[in-house]
C-alpha cells in the first residue's frame, strides 16, 4: 500500500472506531436518562454496569457522563473530518482532543475497579474504540 492509502485507511479506522466508541455509550446514556431500565453485562463477576453508571461519579456537573462523552465524541469526529482535508489548523486541535479522549478515557477505565471494585462493561467497550481511534488517527497524522 502507498503512503497515501495507509493513511486513508487509518483515518477511516479512527472515524469507525470514534463511532464504536459513542454506539458503546448510546445504552448508557439512554440508562442514565432513565430511558433504559437496565445495562446488560457480560457473564462472571467482573462487571456492574447499573451501579458504576448510577453513581454520583458518572453524574459530574449533575449531568450524566455518557451525555457528555458522547458530545465529546461527536467533535472529536468532526475533528477527525476536518483533519482529512489536511487542514494544519483542524490537525493541530484533532491531536489536543485526541490527547484529551485518551487521557479522560485512561481515567475513566482504571477509576472502575479503583473505585468500584468492577468495571461497566459498556464504558470499557467505549473506551477500547477511544484507544483505537488514539492509535489510528495518530498514526494517519504522522503519515
Amino acid at each position: 500500500m502507498s503512503g497515501r492509502a495507509d493513511r486513508r485507511r487509518d483515518e477511516q479506522g479512527a472515524m469507525i472506531a470514534c463511532a464504536g466508541a459513542m454506539l458503546a455509550l448510546l445504552p448508557v446514556a439512554a440508562h442514565q436518562l432513565g430511558l433504559l431500565e437496565h445495562l446488560p453485562d457480560l457473564p462472571g463477576g467482573s462487571f456492574d454496569s447499573d451501579a458504576i453508571t448510577e453513581s454520583p461519579a458518572a453524574h459530574p456537573f449533575g449531568m450524566p457522563d455518557a451525555v457528555i462523552g458522547l458530545g465529546s465524541f461527536a467533535v472529536t469526529l468532526a475533528l477527525l473530518a476536518a483533519a482529512r482535508g489536511r487542514s494544519p489548523v483542524a490537525n493541530r486541535l484533532l491531536g489536543l482532543k485526541l490527547k484529551a479522549d485518551a487521557g479522560i478515557a485512561a481515567f475513566n477505565l482504571a477509576q472502575q475497579p479503583l473505585r468500584f471494585g468492577k468495571l461497566c462493561s459498556w464504558c470499557t467497550a467505549a473506551a477500547i474504540c477511544a484507544g483505537m481511534m488514539v492509535g489510528f488517527a495518530e498514526r494517519a497524522r504522522r503519515d
